[in-house]
């Protein structure tokens, strides 16, 4: 490890409390989406720059829905980095399956508890102290470092990421850090693409004693969810390089996002998400729909999972439906200098070598590949994500802020090549 990156890491080490405390802070300033108020989360963010002379821009396109730029340039010229982290984070659903109250952020057990502790606050910590870092040492760096902190992300929302990247090309760069979480094992190059489908069932409806009077829709819509399951059918081609590479990296899918995540990775997936029906039990309803969400591999088009998905809703005539939304899948190359960065500084750091792998879910990372920016994101375990007792380890949040810094400064530093090849 070279002098400078020896006490870059020194720097960032002494501020291990801070950003532990700092994190906690972020956490107990609520911002559940929805709604998605991220105004006093946000409000810490820009007290930590302002305390370090560092400028930032405020972009509120839709009120409580604040986003940040702020941005610096090396000494000399070369690549333009973009460090992206959101502050919305889900609601905290019933909290009476909590065993911590999920904003408190208690400390416990080497864990913080808390919602949004590790979707994403820790990882938007961790890239926070980052970039405050690579300010202080600016001189040492070429290209050109950008922040951006946005909300809306939770919902795939307009206000945040995506109205950057469409309205704000300043934030567009050479490549994008994103510390969304997936585990100290393994970084990811890509994410499954997304189909959300509405689907109405009607018909005539009848008193509940006269069923022969009308077909019951909640019945077809039973009968329509179980034919739909036959979309899991669609897989990745068994040959190609990334099912390939996937396939190699099995164990660290199941250790990233639990058992069984290797089985689905390269399954187009199916699953109901919300199911509304009936009025009263001595009625046959007329009417019941219902929400798919269905994610795609990255060798499976859209066009095909909708060819399919028409032919088995047409054995349906009461059935019509309508696309709420769909994002197609990514990936970027996972040979790229910054894969190779994290790779090497984790491992330097803390003998943790992680497998580039692709997401199950979505983040705002594939924005910025689809304007074909290259695009990666390391971060702690997903545990408890979106569920009761979310937590992050503070082991894996300090090591990942660590390789954040560490990979970043190799990307932009000179002797980066001679850093990035290894045997």
């Amino acid at each position: 490890m070279t002098g400078i990156k020896k006490e870059i890491l020194a720097n960032i080490s002494r501020r291990q409390a801070e950003m532990v405390e700092f994190l906690r802070s972020l956490i107990q300033a609520r911002s559940p989406n929805p709604p998605g108020n991220t105004t006093a989360a946000m409000e810490l963010v820009s007290g930590f720059l302002s305390a370090r002379n560092i400028s930032y821009e405020i972009v509120e396109p839709n009120p409580g829905m604040p986003n940040l730029i702020a941005k610096f340039k090396g000494s000399s010229d070369g690549p333009k980095l973009v460090l992206n982290g959101h502050l919305d984070v889900f609601p905290a659903g019933d909290l009476d399956q909590w065993s911590h109250d999920p904003w408190a952020a208690n400390e416990a057990d080497g864990c913080i508890y808390g919602r949004g502790a590790c979707d994403m606050k820790s990882g938007t910590t961790a890239l926070l102290f980052a970039f405050a870092e690579l300010f202080e040492i600016r001189n040492h760096l070429n290209g050109s470092v950008v922040l951006t902190v946005v909300s809306d992300e939770e919902t795939f929302g307009p206000w945040g990421a995506r109205y950057l990247v469409e309205h704000r090309k300043d934030v567009l760069g050479d490549c994008l850090l994103s510390g969304e979480p997936t585990s100290p094992h393994a970084l990811r190059f890509g994410e499954k693409g997304r189909l959300w489908i509405r689907i109405h069932v009607r018909t005539p409806g009848a008193h509940g004693a006269y069923v022969h009077m009308s077909r019951n829709p909640i019945t077809i819509a039973a009968d329509l969810i179980a034919s739909l399951h036959a979309l899991e059918d669609i897989r990745s081609p068994a040959e190609t390089p990334l099912t390939l590479t996937l396939e190699k990296s099995a164990a660290t899918i199941d250790k990233a996002y639990g058992r069984g995540a290797a089985d689905i990775i390269s399954s187009t997936t199916l699953n109901v998400g919300a199911i509304k029906g009936g009025l009263k039990i001595n009625i046959v309803p007329s009417d019941c729909v219902f929400d798919i969400d269905v994610r795609t591999p990255p060798d499976v088009p859209h066009t095909a999972v909708m060819e399919r998905f028409k032919e088995i809703i047409a054995a349906y005539p009461e059935a019509s439906f309508e696309v709420l939304d769909q994002d197609v899948a990514s990936t970027s190359p996972p040979d790229h200098p910054m894969v190779r960065a994290l790779i090497h500084n984790s491992k330097e750091l803390s003998g943790i070598e992680p497998e580039p792998i692709i997401a199950l879910g979505g983040c705002d990372a594939r924005l910025w590949r689809y304007a074909g920016i290259p695009a990666f994101v390391y971060g702690p375990s997903p545990t408890g994500m979106g569920t009761a007792n979310e937590l992050v380890r503070v082991d894996e949040f300090l090591h990942i802020a660590k390789t954040h810094v560490l990979a970043a400064f190799d990307y932009l530093s000179e002797d980066r090549d001679l850093t990035l090849h290894w045997n």
